[in-house]
C-alpha cells in the first residue's frame, strides 16, 4: 500500500489506472474501501486515488490534530504532492465537505465536483447523530475515546444505522468488513475528536458558487439517517448542482448500496465538465 507523509503522519492510499485524475475521499468513520467500486470501474479511463484519512483505514492515528482545516490541510498537500491538476474530486460526507471546501479555495484545480451526503451544519443538526454531535462536542471524550473499542454488536448497529433499504442486502463481505473497521481499537476517537469542530463548516450551508466554480452534482440518499436528505435538498438551493441526483431506498453509503449509480454519475460530471 502506497503511503504520504503527512507531517509525520502515515497516510495510506490507493492509485491505479491513469488519465485525468479523480480523488475519493471518505466519510467519518468510513475508509478508502467504500470506494471500491468506483476505483475498479472507472480506473479504465481515469487515473484515480482514493485516501485514508489520518485516523481512518490503515493511515496513522495520532492522538490530536481532528480539525477540518487539519485535514483540509493534508487534502491539499496531498494534491499538491503528486501534482494532481484538473481534477475530478468525489466525496461523501466530511468528504465532501472537504471536497467543496478544497474547491472553494482552489477552483482552477478542480474540473468538477461530486458530492455524495455532503457535510454541512444545517444537514448534520436535525438528525439524531447531530444532536449527539452537539452533545459529544462539549465533553472531554478522548482519553475514552482512545482507550475503548466497540462491540461487534454495537459496531453492527452503527453500520446498519447508516444504510438504507437496499443497503440491507450488502453482501455480508462487505458489511462484516464495515463493522470490523469500526470495533477496531482507537476508531471512536477521530469521529469523536472531529465533533468539536463539525460547526465550522456552516460556512457551506450559505455558499453560493459563482459561474466560475466548477460544476457539482450532488447524491443524497433519501432514507439517511446520519444527515438529513430534506435539508440537503434546502443546500442544493444554494449550491444549484448542475445534476441533482436522490436515490429514494438508500442511505449513507450510496457508493456501496448503488454503486452503478454512483459511478454513471461520476462519468457525467466527467463529460459535462470536459464539454465545458
Amino acid at each position: 500500500m502506497p503511503e504520504f507523509d503527512y507531517h509525520g503522519v502515515s497516510v495510506t492510499y490507493d492509485h491505479a489506472g491513469s488519465g485525468d485524475p479523480i480523488l475519493f475521499l471518505h466519510n467519518l468513520g468510513g475508509d478508502r474501501h467504500i470506494w471500491r467500486n468506483q476505483m475498479r470501474d472507472l480506473a479504465g479511463s481515469h487515473s484515480v486515488y482514493a485516501l485514508d484519512l489520518f485516523g481512518y483505514g490503515d493511515s496513522d492515528t495520532p492522538a490530536t490534530g481532528y480539525t477540518v482545516e487539519n485535514y483540509l490541510r493534508m487534502v491539499s498537500e496531498f494534491i499538491d504532492a503528486h501534482r494532481l491538476t484538473n481534477l475530478i474530486m468525489v466525496g461523501n460526507c466530511f468528504g465532501s465537505a472537504m471536497s467543496l471546501l478544497y474547491a472553494r479555495r482552489e477552483p482552477r484545480n478542480v474540473r468538477a465536483l461530486v458530492l455524495c451526503n455532503p457535510l454541512t451544519a444545517a444537514t448534520l443538526a436535525p438528525t439524531l447523530t447531530g444532536r449527539t454531535a452537539r452533545v459529544a462536542a462539549h465533553l472531554p471524550l478522548d482519553a475514552l475515546t482512545r482507550a475503548i473499542r466497540l462491540p461487534g454488536l454495537a459496531a453492527g448497529f452503527v453500520v446498519r444505522e447508516q444504510l438504507g433499504p437496499r443497503g440491507r442486502h450488502m453482501d455480508g463481505a462487505t458489511f462484516a468488513g464495515l463493522r470490523r473497521r469500526w470495533s477496531e481499537p482507537s476508531r471512536l476517537l477521530p469521529p469523536a475528536a472531529t465533533t468539536r469542530d463539525l460547526s465550522t463548516l456552516a460556512v457551506l450551508d450559505d455558499f453560493r458558487p459563482g459561474p466560475s466554480f466548477p460544476p457539482v452534482t450532488t447524491i443524497w440518499g433519501a432514507k439517511n439517517r446520519v444527515l438529513s436528505a430534506a435539508a440537503g435538498d434546502r443546500l442544493n438551493r444554494t449550491l444549484c448542482p448542475a445534476q441533482a441526483i436522490e436515490l429514494p431506498d438508500c442511505g449513507h453509503l450510496v457508493m456501496l448500496e448503488e454503486p452503478e449509480t454512483v459511478t454513471t454519475a461520476i462519468r457525467s460530471a466527467t463529460r459535462t465538465a470536459l464539454a465545458g
